[in-house]
């Protein structure tokens, strides 16, 4: 799946949505979020949830002087599963001076963050509390034959994505993908569990997916998509019943 970064436009400046460190400016508005996250379903309401923070970084293509040093939009999908901990220091420090500074700083005071990325889109999540989640991001290609494969779907998916018209058909299958991805992450298991066993196609944009546990057992995993623009599909999954939510930080450079 691709896009083109260089359309994607998020927010025109950047937000902070309970990002530790972070203030509003003075004397300025501060822009309606695009996707705040709401407190999970499953969490009681005398409950809080943790805040986690995740920045949402398009990645354009480089100034003509320095192409080659800067942080190209295939670049992000190399990063995709990486994370503090898998990357040498010479990287880190590379990767974090090619970000935006405030991306770069929450990076650099986290003891945890973990990287996902598609073409054109890298998102960062900081914090120990990264690792009890699960996020996936892919970008949507419009096209009349679906770029993301149909196997990871179950039979019901297969039928609700054959139903629909075809420029709707591959939004609804990569949509299906990130949530499944996201769940399989917050569970643990990773695509040691096939895909087409995890039922994930609920209507709405938020629901609880099962995954298959060891011994015959279920993890229930609370599964949100956040759609912060056309070109791309994103979903943060969270074990029931951990009270945690991501605390997004859209970023432009």
């Amino acid at each position: 799946m691709e896009t083109n970064a260089a359309l994607l436009e998020l927010c025109p400046e950047p937000l902070d949505l309970g990002v530790p460190g972070q203030s509003s400016r003075p004397g300025r508005a501060r822009p309606a979020p695009l996707a705040a996250a709401p407190p999970p379903a499953h969490d009681h309401p005398d409950i809080p949830a943790t805040p986690v923070p995740v920045f949402v970084v398009p990645i354009g293509p480089a100034p003509s002087r320095g192409a080659g040093e800067a942080l190209s939009p295939d670049g992000c999908l190399g990063l995709n599963g990486h994370s503090r901990a898998t990357l040498d220091g010479a990287a880190r420090s590379w990767l974090q001076a090619r970000l935006p500074d405030r991306v770069s700083a929450a990076m650099a005071a986290a003891p945890h963050w973990e990287l996902y990325g598609t073409r054109g889109l890298l998102v960062v999540a900081c914090g120990d509390d990264a690792r009890r989640m699960g996020f996936s991001v892919e970008s949507v290609r419009p096209t009349s034959s679906p770029h993301t494969p149909c196997e990871v779907l179950t039979a019901q998916e297969s039928r609700t994505a054959a139903g629909r018209p075809s420029a709707e058909r591959e939004r609804l299958i990569t949509r299906f993908w990130v949530r499944k991805d996201a769940a399989l992450q917050a569970a643990g298991s990773g695509l040691s569990i096939a895909p087409e066993r995890v039922e994930a196609g609920f209507p709405a944009d938020r629901g609880t997916v099962t995954v298959p546990g060891p011994y015959g057992t279920e993890v229930p995993v609370y599964v949100r998509n956040f759609s912060f623009h056309p070109s791309y599909e994103f979903a943060v999954a969270v074990p029931e019943p951990l009270a945690l939510t991501p605390s997004f930080a859209y970023s432009v450079r």
